[in-house]
């Protein structure tokens, strides 16, 4: 892999080179003409269809390729969706599991804070022709509704480790933002008050450190008893993964599944896993 990576940037320096050398003033038309011409649209098979996928830099293009080995427990969760059911993707990025749940034939709604994902995110959904079953919104979720700041630790297209209302990572430190976008940001209780959209029968939250947050402004929607299932992506040496743990038992959610890809969370990243609850059979 990492011969081939050398050899791409040597073909596109020499290819820019030749360009900038035999052009002049015209580079940039060509430039341009090429990044728009040659962006490449990544199909991936996902066992019961292909999405697609645009990719116009190295990390969208390494989510679509990972679409089913990095968080296989994800996809499990959502093939066990009923089709009338309805999930809300909180954090959705680039849109695989969005996606992957449209490919299904379910509704969702998903939500995504940062302006490059967002507009990689519009144009999957248009790519895969699902502007029917997906809502995507370009807003935040907190623990209280306010305009605030997006504190991203990056601007790369297909990045994540950014933050809302305040520049905290997935480890419970401050970091200092690369960029801070201005962002509308509700509680899940209020954005369903105000605007009565469809409701969740399962909910995402993969936002890298305001988990805790983004629960607690979701008191009354935890608590209803249409919502079914909750997949979180927690770091398990924080003390809020046990205070979450304990606020979905409140509510009538427990504990079923913890999991995470182990090729894909070494290091550091190995305390990082998607907890998924489920309501309590009545």
């Amino acid at each position: 892999m990492g011969i081939r990576r050398v050899t791409i940037d040597f073909a596109t320096a020499a290819l820019k080179a030749g360009i900038r050398l035999g052009t002049g003033r015209y580079a940039s038309q060509i430039f341009s003409h090429l990044s728009e011409q040659l962006v490449p649209v990544v199909e991936e098979d996902a066992k019961i269809g292909r999405l697609k996928f645009y990719c116009p830099s190295r990390l969208p293009e390494w989510r679509a390729r990972t679409l089913m080995t990095k968080e296989p427990e994800t996809l499990e969760w959502i093939d066990g969706f009923a089709k009338s059911d309805i999930l809300w993707d909180v954090g959705a990025n680039v849109g695989l599991y969005t996606l992957y749940a449209a490919l299904r034939g379910l509704s969702v709604l998903a939500f995504e804070p940062s302006p490059g994902n967002y507009f990689l995110l519009s144009r999957n959904i248009e790519l895969n022709g699902f502007d029917n079953l997906i809502s995507s919104y370009c807003i935040a979720f907190n623990d209280d509704t306010r305009l605030d700041s997006f504190f991203m630790a990056n601007t790369e297209l297909g990045g994540a480790l950014n933050s809302f209302g305040e520049a905290k990572d997935w480890k419970g430190e401050a970091y200092t933002p690369k960029f801070k976008q201005s962002m509308l940001g509700f509680t899940i209780d209020d954005f369903i008050r105000q605007f009565n959209p469809p409701f969740p029968a399962h909910l995402k939250i993969d936002v890298d450190g305001i988990e805790k947050k983004i629960v607690d402004g979701a008191s009354a929607t935890l608590a209803d008893k249409r919502l079914k299932s909750v997949l979180i992506e927690l770091n398990i040496n924080l003390d809020e993964c046990a205070e979450i743990n304990a606020i979905m038992d409140t509510h009538g959610l427990v504990l079923h599944k913890r999991e995470h890809a182990d090729e894909f969370y070494i290091g550091e990243m190995n305390c990082i896993y998607n907890h998924i609850f489920v309501r309590k059979a009545q």
